[in-house]
Order: structure tokens, then C-alpha cells, then sequence
């Protein structure tokens, strides 16, 4: 018994009213707001960024220990995930990131002598906004993602939001060195602005679109995805069985 064909047209020829399309329409989103929040300009581009800033002798160095936050402090995620809630995780990650990201560009901005003890301000709040992603929208966002798809097309939409993730980290990749280059935008600590109000905007769609599926099983997801939105989602218990429903 062979099976089906894949056929890429029905990412096209789903009603649009569906949760179906919903689920694709969100996941792609989320991991379009995912890369926004500009973590990979910091994993990418940190150590020229930290070697522009005088006061910091050896910017690898620093680089290196930002790659330490982020390995650390990641499995905390395995822990908060179950016990807070996928979108409580990603609403409250947001807003801590634009907390951090909004102190370290404005400890920048106004270090015009690049003294060394707002430069070290500055890279302890980008540690903390680093351990802001790692335990929420780092991990958050895939669960999310892997949860929310039903068992037929659930391959299709992780391929579909996981193409999502990898075009905005190439693009944000790609623009990075413009937006900081001397001899282009030259933002310098000015581009945490920018993430900063994008991770604003992850906080706002995480609030709108994203549900709360904890300690659901993937029959129960489906059902709480049909009968709540994302801002009553948290409340929806399941009232029946799959078993029981199947007869």
C-alpha cells in the first residue's frame, strides 16, 4: 500500500475560514516575529559590534560569553514551558526583551565617551535580554509550531513555518551590516530601538493569535483551537474523550 502524494497546492486550497489556514497563517508569523527580535544580530554580528564599542578590549571574548547565556540558560525553558504556558512564556518574554533592549540602546546612545561602566551595562542588559529569548520565544515558538498543526497536514505546516523561520534569518542577516555600518545607516546601539519595538510588536501578535495549549493532548488542541480564541484559550477545558467521541 503506497502512500498519498504530497501535493504542495493544498497550502493553496484550504478555506481561509478554517483553523487550518489560521494555524498556517500563525505559525508562519511566529516564526517571522521570532527572528525580529533581533537575537541573531547579537550571535552574528556581536563581535564587530562589541569591537566598535573602544572600552571593550577583546570583543570575542565578550561574544563568547553572550554564546554561554544564551547555552546556559536555555534549559530553563524545559521547566517554564510546562509550568507558566506557551503564551504566557511569549507575551512576558517580549516584554522583557523591549525592557533590555530599550535600556541597553539608551545606556549606549548617551555613552558618547564609551565609558567602560556603561559599556558594561550596556552588555549586561543584552545578556539579560538574551536570557529573555533563550527561555521563551527561543523554544516557545517551536513547541508552539510542533503543537498546533493537526496530525495530516502537521508536516506540511512545520515545513511551511520552519521556510518562515529561515527567510527572516536570512534577511535580517543580510541587512544587519547595513544597518550598523559606518558607512551606511550606522545605527550602532540605535538598532536595539529597532528590535526593541519589533519584539513590542511579537508582544502584541503573541497576545492576539497565539493559544494556550498546555497539558493538552493533540485531539484536545484541535478541539480548543475550534471552540476558544487566544485570549480565552487558558480558560478552555476539554469536556469529552477522543475515545469517548469515537465511540
Amino acid at each position: 500500500m503506497s502512500a498519498a502524494p504530497f501535493s504542495g497546492m493544498l497550502l493553496f486550497q484550504l478555506d481561509p475560514t478554517t483553523s487550518s489556514s489560521a494555524n498556517y497563517t500563525h505559525s508562519t508569523a511566529l516564526q517571522m516575529f521570532q527572528q525580529w527580535t533581533g537575537v541573531n544580530f547579537i550571535f552574528y554580528y556581536g563581535t564587530v559590534f562589541f569591537g566598535n564599542l573602544k572600552s571593550i578590549k577583546n570583543p570575542f571574548v565578550t561574544q563568547i560569553i553572550c554564546n554561554l547565556v544564551n547555552c546556559i540558560v536555555t534549559p530553563i525553558a524545559f521547566y517554564t514551558i510546562e509550568k507558566f504556558g506557551r503564551r504566557a512564556l511569549l507575551i512576558w518574554g517580549a516584554i522583557g526583551m523591549v525592557v533590555c533592549q530599550f535600556i541597553a540602546a539608551s545606556v549606549g546612545v548617551t555613552n558618547k565617551d564609551e565609558a567602560a561602566p556603561s559599556t558594561s551595562a550596556e552588555v549586561a542588559f543584552l545578556c539579560v535580554f538574551i536570557t529573555f529569548f533563550a527561555t521563551t520565544w527561543g523554544p516557545a515558538a517551536w513547541v508552539v509550531v510542533g503543537e498546533i498543526f493537526p496530525l495530516p497536514i502537521r508536516s506540511r505546516g512545520v515545513g511551511l513555518s520552519t521556510a518562515s523561520n529561515w527567510l527572516w534569518n536570512t534577511i535580517i542577516a543580510v541587512i544587519n551590516p547595513y544597518l550598523v555600518g559606518v558607512h551606511y545607516a550606522n545605527l550602532g546601539s540605535k538598532i536595539f530601538y529597532v528590535f526593541g519595538s519589533l519584539c513590542a510588536c511579537s508582544a502584541v501578535f503573541a497576545y492576539f493569535c497565539v493559544y494556550e495549549l498546555k497539558g493538552l493532548s493533540l485531539e484536545q488542541i484541535d478541539r480548543c483551537i475550534e471552540e476558544s480564541t487566544p485570549r480565552t484559550s487558558a480558560a478552555w477545558r476539554p469536556h469529552s474523550t477522543f475515545a469517548a467521541d469515537m465511540g
